[in-house]
């Protein structure tokens, strides 16, 4: 059996210590909710889902290829769309 050297170790323990931190992390929770083609959009369809982040909780960098409507329903989600702004979406006040 090959020991392997030092930094090679130490890569393979920082390695094994994030995918460990991965499978214990809380992911979002996605329930989807209905799906509907759109008539006058031939191979296009409406997606709605609930996502429910743990407290904490973030995904990472990644891109819809569609439209997006978030309506937060409870808590806040910060979002940032690539060149803008962080933005913090809240519930919406009731009148």
């Amino acid at each position: 059996m090959r020991i392997p050297n030092i930094p090679t170790a130490a890569l393979l323990a920082v390695l094994f210590c994030a995918a460990a931190g991965r499978l214990t992390a809380q992911q979002a929770e996605v329930t989807p909710l209905m799906t509907k083609e759109l008539a006058d959009m031939p191979g296009k369809e409406a997606l709605m889902l609930t996502v429910v982040y743990p407290p904490g909780g973030a995904d990472p960098v990644h891109r819809h290829n569609a439209h997006g409507f978030i309506y937060v329903l409870e808590g806040s989600v910060v979002m940032q769309v690539k060149g803008g702004k962080p933005v913090t979406l809240t519930v919406p006040v009731t009148q």
